[in-house]
């Protein structure tokens, strides 16, 4: 009963707040001349009915999550974020659509274009083509909301907003604890907020990397075959837009084969299917660029570096070009630093590369932190932390060769990776002595309990109870159960 009343209580508030954002657009006497001014390069004949659309379609969206598998101050927190993601993507997005759309129009007009004129067929999916395999899906997404631009982009605000959840149960695994405020900080975080909700690529690779992540933790804490599972759907989704991302994610997994103490079976097991698949994934991206020597492999590497530069203030040229494998190794460390740190304070003068030059300034300076900080003991004595570091160092030298030659790329191109970074960096930089990990002890089971009348904060740990022997019996709400499985 208490649940029910609840979830009529969070969903008053958030129709309460939907329709006085309706009302207060509606009553603005330019915002629907300003919807058609930003829609103009939008195939689109009435884009004041695609976009009314989704703000419908938004509100059904927000509806569905009281009925989301989650606690219910997890759906409260679902929706508030939703509230502000539907902001941005119906509302700072459109200034986006108007100074970037220009003649020839965004990547997601086009999807959307090649969505109408075509109908869906399941021939048109093509693994590890993202173009044809977004137009279509795009396609299939007409089934569900007749061809509305802005509901389509919706639809992958929602999306990101999985994405961003899953990375967060993923640090509470690891944190073995929930806050929520963690959710905020990485939903709410500027560039995981906006290019999360674009129409294109990066909300459905968002979501692939967030499982991997997901799977990953949730291996490496239970041994439970479900995460092998949901590692595998997460690798074959961001691979099916982008081919190259399977072995980016399958390489770090090594680290566990390496270090990772454990029943020897669950090992071996780990060992041959991460061996399979990365062998699998090499061989189908080997195939797509035509890599059969070292010397194919500096011919690619340049010509889809090229292929990125820009024009603009944003772009650059890699010195001397990549012309040996030799030359691949030493622009290595400057092009992991431009796809992790860049572009810095400064360096884009225009509204997203300032912001995004602030954030980068943050990220450097944990960066340094985290360096004065943290002992190597401590990172060797935690497997999830090395697989974290070589996540993002793959990622960073593979991307460093796109990133540096277009700036402005680099910081959409972050999104896959940036919840990691954030947290990892986040993580080693705190402070040992106010904010500590809670401890395993003694390998047995625990049942993490709230204090009285709590809600699961830092500031309040939960009491842990030890059951190995008794059964623990409250009337308490568990907040979360963690059992660590050798």
């Amino acid at each position: 009963m208490k649940s029910g009343t609840d979830n009529l209580k969070i969903l008053l508030q958030f129709f309460i707040a939907i329709a006085c954002a309706m009302a207060l657009a509606i009553l603005q006497p330019n915002f629907l001349d300003w919807v058609r001014a930003a829609g103009q390069t939008i195939p689109q004949k009435d884009i004041i009915g695609d976009y009314f659309t989704a703000v419908i379609w938004a509100f059904v969206l927000g509806f569905s999550i009281l009925f989301w598998p989650v606690s219910f101050h997890d759906k409260r927190a679902l929706l508030v974020v939703w509230l502000i993601k539907i902001f941005v993507t119906l509302g700072i997005m459109l200034f986006y659509e108007h100074i970037y759309g220009g003649k020839t129009g965004l990547d997601a007009f086009g999807y959307f274009y090649d969505s109408i004129i075509k109908n869906f067929a399941w021939e048109y999916f093509k693994f590890g083509d993202g173009t044809p395999n977004i137009t279509n899906l795009a396609r299939l997404h007409r089934y569900i909301i007749p061809e509305s631009y802005h509901a389509l982009k919706v639809t992958t605000a929602m999306i990101g907003m999985i994405a961003v959840y899953i990375f967060y149960r993923a640090i509470c695994l690891f944190w073995r604890h929930d806050d929520v405020r963690i959710f905020y900080v990485l939903a709410l975080y500027p560039s995981i907020l906006f290019w999360s909700s674009i129409l294109g690529k990066d909300p459905i690779m968002f979501v692939g990397v967030a499982l991997y992540a997901y799977a990953v933790v949730g291996w490496q804490q239970f041994g439970q075959v479900r995460y092998l599972l949901w590692g595998a759907l997460g690798v074959w989704l961001a691979s099916f837009i982008r081919l190259w991302y399977a072995p980016i994610l399958l390489a770090p997994l090594a680290v566990f084969i390496l270090i990772q103490s454990g029943r020897f079976y669950l090992k071996v097991v780990f060992m041959v299917i991460v061996t399979i698949a990365f062998l699998f994934s090499w061989s189908l991206f080997a195939e797509q660029f035509s890599i059969e020597s070292s010397q194919d492999l500096v011919s690619a590497s340049d010509t889809v570096s090229s292929s990125w530069g820009s024009e603009g203030g944003s772009g650059q040229q890699i010195s001397g070009g990549i012309t040996s494998i030799g030359s691949m190794l030493a622009f290595m460390p400057i092009g992991s630093f431009t796809a992790l740190f860049r572009p810095l304070p400064g360096e884009i003068l225009n509204p997203f590369g300032l912001l995004a030059g602030f954030e980068n300034f943050i990220l450097l300076f944990l960066f340094i932190l985290a360096l004065k900080r943290t002992q190597w003991k401590e990172i060797k004595e935690e497997p999830i932390l090395l697989w974290a570091i070589a996540t993002v160092i793959v990622w960073g030298t593979i991307y460093g060769f796109v990133s540096y030659q277009n700036l402005g790329s680099a910081v959409r191109f972050k999104l896959q990776i940036l919840p990691i970074l954030l947290a990892l960096l986040v993580y080693l930089a705190r402070d040992r002595n106010k904010l500590s990990r809670p401890q395993e002890t003694d390998n047995l089971p625990m049942v993490f309990l709230p204090s009285k009348g709590a809600k699961p904060k830092h500031s309040t740990i939960s009491r842990i109870i030890h059951a190995s022997i008794f059964q623990v019996k409250s009337k308490k709400r568990y907040y979360w159960k963690w059992k660590r499985v050798k």
